[in-house]
């Protein structure tokens, strides 16, 4: 591939460690062991990106983000007995507004820009979800990019298609990381060059659409890009 101009961030896996993240908001709200809510919130994070998918399949208008995790959040309460008051809910929804980033994150972000890279984060959150998030980066962003502006979720190809509807960056002059295997499988099948920082050693959901790249986290971001640009 050409190297890249833009370098698009997926946020919920690639960049910020959420399970880590969840799991000490939801024990601290619910005065539960950190072990202990480690399922619920797996369980939490499923349910959420269920309904994301649903909203893509129903037709209708994009299901925010925030509302997707409220439903998902009150699947798991009931599901597993947890009772919640109002206020803690709206803290645990809220949580996923200031989320630990990977510990190699905000090195690997200062260090792409430096190298002359555009960056944006492209993410299925809502754009006040993903614009609090941005601010937890030592180094700004240069775009923030919600799947709200195109009304659906990854992987639909609306969503890879912001850089160049909303920026005008064609696919060959960017390279997104992703950080789940679903959203490897969006960006390839999208035609969108594609490197997934596979923190959790995950494996692919289909070898059909596999990564032009894959890293075991975002410390070897940097090299990458200088080996992409020395090849062309």
């Amino acid at each position: 591939m050409p190297s890249p101009k833009l370098i698009t961030f997926d946020v919920y896996s690639a960049l910020l460690d959420i399970q880590r993240g969840l799991a000490n908001a939801f024990a601290t709200v619910t005065e539960m062991d950190v072990e202990a809510v480690r399922p619920l919130v797996a369980t939490w994070r499923l349910k959420q990106m269920e309904r994301a998918a649903a909203s893509n399949s129903l037709g209708g208008t994009r299901t925010s983000f925030r509302d997707c995790t409220r439903l998902a959040l009150d699947y798991v309460c009931a599901r597993h007995a947890v009772n919640l008051d109002m206020a803690e809910r709206e803290a645990l929804v809220l949580a996923w507004d200031h989320l630990p980033p990977w510990p190699e994150a905000n090195a690997a972000v200062t260090a792409v820009k430096a190298m002359g890279c555009q960056t944006a984060i492209l993410s299925n959150g809502d754009q006040d979800m993903l614009d609090a998030v941005a601010r937890l980066f030592a180094t700004p962003f240069d775009h923030v990019l919600s799947s709200e502006s195109a009304g659906h979720y990854k992987p639909h190809p609306s969503v890879y298609a912001l850089p160049q509807t909303l920026l005008g960056f064609c696919a060959a002059d960017t390279l997104h990381v992703a950080g789940g295997h679903t959203d490897v499988l969006g960006a390839i099948a999208f035609g969108l060059p594609c490197v997934w920082s596979n923190n959790t050693a995950d494996q692919q959901l289909d070898p059909a659409f596999p990564p032009d790249y894959e890293l075991a986290n975002l410390s070897e971001l940097p090299a990458l890009i200088r080996r992409i640009s020395r090849t062309t």
